[in-house]
């Protein structure tokens, strides 16, 4: 025996059924925990749509949000940048680490070894999707819709983007959050964006409907990659922690939660 203790585990919380807000406002409590020296995972999904906007996008630019109201979609904000995410049965992924750990040298270095560990997830459940590269070309102009831009961040499936990320940076901690699409109503994009529903069709795909392919299979497959990869013994899911009073505020903070999705009588 050599004495060595075990390394440690992946913080691994998973969560199907929080409402939106509450999903986004625990991103803050991944990042304590990074900061506090141990990385960590965020997976959750909703039993209902919502709109997601990046933490600058301005709500205005290119979404109906008469429109949202009408129908009833919450609209609600991350921490991290980027532009917009219409999540109907997807799965997000967020992953804390400290600031000091080798993946988080740079935004670069951060998205390659993330989107990566998502592609040999995705393979070892049966859709080979492929990175973006630099030949594939780059917008001209950035999109509010994350999945129409195809950059650095994305994964891609016949050319169609099924992944999307964006980052937050802080001094102690480093955050990279990403949606894999595995449903699309080009329908409703089209309305929520304004463009012809050809256009939501062009950029984005979901991921084909596999039996062992589900949200919580490849979120628990992608945390088995990041554990090995980042040398750790393992993940185990469970419950993510109550939110913080301290973080109650943002709930019904109208910066964070800029529709609340309930229906008019």
């Amino acid at each position: 025996m050599s004495g060595q203790p075990d390394p440690p585990s992946l913080l691994f919380w998973a969560s199907w059924s929080d409402p939106p807000a509450e999903d986004l406002a625990r991103e803050e409590c991944l990042l304590e925990e990074a900061a506090a020296g141990r990385p960590a995972l965020y997976a959750y999904g909703w039993t209902r749509p919502a709109l997601v906007l990046g933490y600058g996008q301005k709500a205005m630019e290119g979404i109906d949000l008469a429109w949202c109201e009408s129908a009833g979609i919450p609209v609600v904000r991350r921490c991290t940048g980027g532009s917009g995410v219409f999540n109907d049965g997807d799965l997000s992924l967020s992953l804390a680490l400290p600031a000091d750990h080798p993946w988080a040298g740079s935004i670069h270095d951060l998205y390659a070894a993330f989107v990566n560990t998502i592609r040999r997830a995705l393979s070892a459940l049966g859709v080979e999707a492929v990175p973006w590269r630099p030949e594939d070309g780059t917008p001209r102009h950035r999109s509010p819709i994350c999945f129409e831009d195809h950059l650095a961040e994305s994964l891609l499936l016949d050319g169609r983007k099924i992944l999307g990320c964006a980052q937050i940076r802080r001094r102690r901690a480093v955050l990279v959050h990403g949606t894999v699409l595995f449903r699309l109503d080009a329908a409703v994009q089209a309305r929520i964006y304004g463009v012809e529903e050809a256009r939501i069709a062009r950029a984005m795909a979901p991921l084909p409907e596999l039996e062992q392919l589900t949200p919580p299979a490849l979120a628990e497959t992608v945390a088995a990659f990041l554990a090995e990869a980042m040398g750790l013994s393992g993940a185990v899911p469970t419950g993510p922690p109550p939110l913080p009073d301290a973080l109650r505020p943002r709930l019904s903070d109208p910066r964070w939660v800029i529709l609340s999705g309930r229906m008019s009588s």
